[in-house]
């Protein structure tokens, strides 16, 4: 089977994809049979060598965190999945391995596909669905209060903007000029596009502000903070839990750290958001396996798709 791999840390060039024998389940595992696999920033952040303390230092190191597929075979403990069952899920970042024509799993890794979503659909959801349900729903309550989501046309932005919505948050989105269109269908009450609108020359200020795009740091967003405001990092690092550990000691300013764990509760959470409150994944470009390199070449130059973008094996 193909499976996309790299044996050092570094850029593009590094990866590779290899034929490699299809694994066989142990006795609690599930060999899946990929039809998509989530693309995320923090594919390329592990192979950078921007998240060490994390990834595991497994080498070959594999690529893809989150997918979508079909129950190939199922270990003999393994009583809850079977062969055909389509399921959807996450692989640790010590792990990995979702880029690939199979990967094997534990159980608490997997859950029932939303039958409303397409495998494309489902194999996007995992990460940004947790790190949205985090922010919006986990670490604050956004009810009635005032939401700023800087990069509301990313992944993640789609998704929060929709579950502050459902708690009938304000929602100010920002993004650009293109996208307009798809934070009002979202749920945004207030939308800016960045090219001509600079949202801290507004003399306007948030209860909430979750930075997807990077490109609203804590310097700049704590003067758009009410008193009594959140700033959401997504870009967690030692200096972020430090910076806001001390911060947070000292302002009613409070700077948090995000980073999403994804459980087989979080799936089912995710799961019944889907199905049963009309939570939406827009993808926004599907890729072919083969052409990594294109693919990865567009992403990390910033060149991605309105919401998310998978691989089809």
């Amino acid at each position: 089977m193909k499976q996309l791999r790299y044996d050092d840390y570094g850029g593009i060039d590094k990866m590779y994809l290899a034929e490699v024998a299809t694994p066989e389940p142990a006795a609690d595992q599930i060999l899946v049979d990929i039809r998509a696999a989530g693309i995320n920033p923090v594919d390329w952040k592990v192979r950078n060598a921007q998240m060490k303390l994390a990834d595991g230092h497994q080498w070959p190191r594999r690529m893809g965190l989150e997918f979508a597929g079909v129950v190939n075979r199922v270990g003999s403990a393994v009583t809850n999945f079977k062969s055909g069952d389509e399921v959807f899920g996450a692989i640790s970042l010590k792990e990995l391995g979702a880029m690939a024509d199979a990967v094997v799993v534990t159980a608490d890794q997997i859950h029932p596909k939303p039958p409303s979503l397409s495998m494309s659909e489902a194999a996007g959801l995992p990460l940004i669905g947790a790190t949205a349900h985090l922010a919006m729903r986990e670490t604050i309550d956004v009810r009635g209060r005032k939401v700023l989501i800087n990069g509301g046309s990313g992944g993640v932005g789609n998704t929060a903007i929709q579950l502050a919505r459902m708690d009938g948050a304000h929602v100010t989105a920002v993004a650009g000029p293109h996208h307009q269109d798809i934070l009002r269908e979202m749920g945004a009450t207030t939308t800016y596009d960045y090219t001509t609108t600079d949202v801290t020359q507004l003399g306007e200020n948030w209860d909430v502000i979750l930075d997807t795009a990077g490109t609203l740091p804590w310097s700049e967003a704590k003067h758009l903070l009410t008193p009594h405001g959140t700033y959401l990092d997504l870009q967690p690092g030692l200096t972020s839990y430090l910076g806001s550990y001390i911060n947070n000691k000292l302002s009613d300013k409070k700077r948090q750290p995000l980073m999403a764990d994804i459980t087989h509760t979080t799936l089912h959470r995710l799961y019944d958001l889907v199905e049963h409150d009309g939570l939406r994944v827009h993808i926004g470009r599907e890729y072919a396996l083969m052409d990594y390199k294109k693919t990865f070449s567009e992403l990390e130059a910033g060149d991605g798709p309105v919401g998310k973008a998978v691989f089809i094996p």
